[in-house]
């Protein structure tokens, strides 16, 4: 390869070392000289040079974004959509996490052109030059002194990320935003991701702004290190981003190695796991689990992406819940209190402490139905879709 790409790989700002491209079509991270810290669970500083045989290390690819983001950034930066090197040499300046890349040629993000015709999201999608992972439609906000909230440009904090409706799921951010709501009661306010329903100036579309847990306001230590489980086990994307789905619930366990505590996060974990059933939140893969950067450690984060998705069945997605469980990804209609109990055992968690856990979220029935039966923001059809699937995982966990 003459002309082999690379990109100065940075964490919390600082340069860490070096992401080339090979001859044979893969990729090598290479530490800087002196440079100590682990950027990645995957990548050990101990051992200073990382390589990857096919496409890039997974820890890098899993930076890139998914979906509606990745159609737009591949197109305004003139990049192959399935170029991630691309995509992340014009975008990765700021991403997920601590880590970033930046092209030290300047080229790719110079190839960034938008056309005057774009609309105000595309133009907030592409304009910052920065990404984060995903496949709904999203982008980075700032918050202005007055509280309303404004897409990121490229410099300056982007503590928010902004969500937004798809054309076949108008409803969507009013789904999440309910669905939120009923975990931070399920699970305690401190372990779900802070959101709103708002409006981003200049974009005429719904919006839930999710305050980013991996941002602070403390200067000089702005970015906290924050890796999905797909890059703390150094999953491959798979084709179509499927290899989030590929893994069993054992492999959270394995993930929760690195954790600070991983008995404390082993019973989040399946506390959270009984709410999504409850939920009916059947897209909880390996991409909606994190472990942040704590004082203490590495522990997992809050709770983010939750949707009641099993409602939208009908309309040919999935309702197969989360992971693989011996082999197999269940039907939603299939996940009980039993199949939590042989997940519980995969966590390494013992059945009285699992069912002490659930007699302790049970305890909130009263107020849960009650915001249940609030107005969702959904139609009346899909309120009637959305109570009845809740109500049905309710009665199948806490009986």
């Amino acid at each position: 390869m003459a002309n082999a790409r690379f990109g100065i790989v940075t964490f919390k700002g600082q340069p860490a070392g070096i992401l080339q491209e090979e001859p044979g079509g893969g990729t090598v991270f290479t530490y800087d000289e002196g440079w100590t810290q682990d950027i990645a669970c995957s990548l050990p500083a101990s051992t200073r040079r990382h390589a990857g045989r096919h496409g890039l290390l997974p820890f890098f690819a899993h930076l890139a974004p998914e979906g509606w983001l990745r159609a737009r950034q591949s197109a305004y930066a003139h990049v192959d959509r399935d170029d991630d090197f691309g995509i992340l040499l014009a975008y990765a300046n700021d991403c997920i996490g601590a880590v970033g890349i930046q092209d030290p040629t300047g080229k790719m993000s110079g190839k960034v052109r938008i056309a005057e015709e774009a609309d105000a999201l595309d133009w907030a999608a592409v304009g910052a030059e920065r990404t984060i992972s995903g496949v709904q439609a999203k982008i980075l906000c700032r918050q202005s002194p007055d509280r309303r909230f404004y897409p990121a440009g490229k410099d300056g904090p982007a503590p928010f990320i902004a969500k937004f409706p798809s054309e076949d799921l108008t409803d969507l951010v009013a789904n999440e935003a309910a669905s939120l709501d009923l975990c931070a009661l399920l699970l305690g306010k401190r372990e779900v991701v802070e959101f709103t329903q708002t409006a981003v100036m200049g974009i005429q579309k719904p919006a839930l702004l999710v305050k980013r847990f991996d941002r602070q306001e403390t200067p000089g230590k702005e970015k906290l290190r924050c890796e999905e489980f797909a890059q703390v086990l150094a999953r491959d994307p798979g084709v179509g981003f499927q290899g989030k789905y590929d893994a069993e619930y054992a492999d959270l366990k394995r993930a929760l190695a690195w954790s600070a505590a991983p008995i404390l996060d082993a019973r989040r974990v399946f506390l959270r796991l009984s709410a999504f059933i409850v939920l009916g939140n059947v897209d909880c893969h390996l991409k909606n689990w994190s472990l942040l950067e704590t004082p203490a450690g590495l522990r997992l984060s809050p709770v983010y992406d939750v949707v009641n998705g099993y409602i939208y069945g009908g309309m040919g997605y999935t309702t197969r819940f989360g992971l693989k469980l011996r082999g197999e990804r269940r039907q939603w209609e299939g996940c009980d209190r039993n199949f939590l109990f042989d997940i519980a055992e995969e966590l390494g968690l013992p059945r009285k402490a699992a069912q002490k856990a659930l007699q302790e979220q049970a305890a909130v029935k009263d107020k849960f139905f009650n915001r249940l039966n609030q107005p969702q923001g959904l139609s009346e059809e899909r309120s009637r879709d959305f109570r009845n699937c809740v109500s049905a995982g309710w009665e199948r966990i806490h009986g």
